[in-house]
């Protein structure tokens, strides 16, 4: 059974959106990983920025005009919690509340796109990559939960370790949506 391929046209409104969640990503996996002696406010304003910016990708994609419009305030959830989650790190940059509002935050945007990804994936097909983001988010939420009691470096490395992987993830996904963007629609004769 071939593949089933993502128009052009609606891989060309996503590309955008995806790349900018892998950029930001990456931005603060590069941020984690060459800080040296990274302390909270390092910890707290790198992963607000990253809440932050991530949280405007995520509603762009949400508002690609052929999404559906049923998945918007799942969507807008995810980003307010994301960017909620930034505004506490920003103004309370201790461990403990990094911890938290940055878990609470991924755990319930991953749920939210694994949501999305099972109710949704048939009537847009990019969608199928909410299962892979959801579950990245979820294991980064856990993760951080589970290092509640470690310091801003090692916070940072988890964190950091899951923006890693988002990176790969949505890169991929970018790249490939960019491909499929510059593909002609197939015609009667092709």
């Amino acid at each position: 059974m071939p593949a089933v391929k993502i128009p052009a046209t609606i891989a060309a409104e996503v590309a955008t959106p995806v790349m900018g969640r892998a950029l930001t990503a990456a931005v603060f996996a590069l941020v984690s990983i060459f800080w040296p002696h990274a302390n909270n406010q390092v910890l707290a304003y790198s992963l607000a920025a990253f809440m932050v910016i991530s949280a405007k990708f995520i509603w762009d994609y949400a508002c690609a005009p052929s999404a559906p419009k049923s998945v918007r305030g799942l969507y807008a959830i995810a980003a307010v919690l994301m960017l909620l989650a930034g505004l506490v790190m920003a103004f309370r940059p201790d461990t403990t509340v990094i911890v938290i509002a940055a878990s609470t935050a991924w755990i319930v945007a991953g749920v939210l796109e694994i949501v999305v990804y099972a109710k949704h994936h048939a009537q847009f097909l990019p969608f199928k990559d909410q299962l892979v983001t959801g579950f990245v988010s979820l294991g980064v939420g856990g993760a951080l939960l589970l290092g509640m009691g470690m310091d801003a470096h090692a916070l940072l490395g988890l964190a950091g370790g899951g923006a890693i992987i988002l990176t790969v993830f949505e890169l991929i996904s970018a790249f490939g949506l960019r491909h499929a963007a510059k593909e002609p629609t197939p015609g009667l004769w092709s």
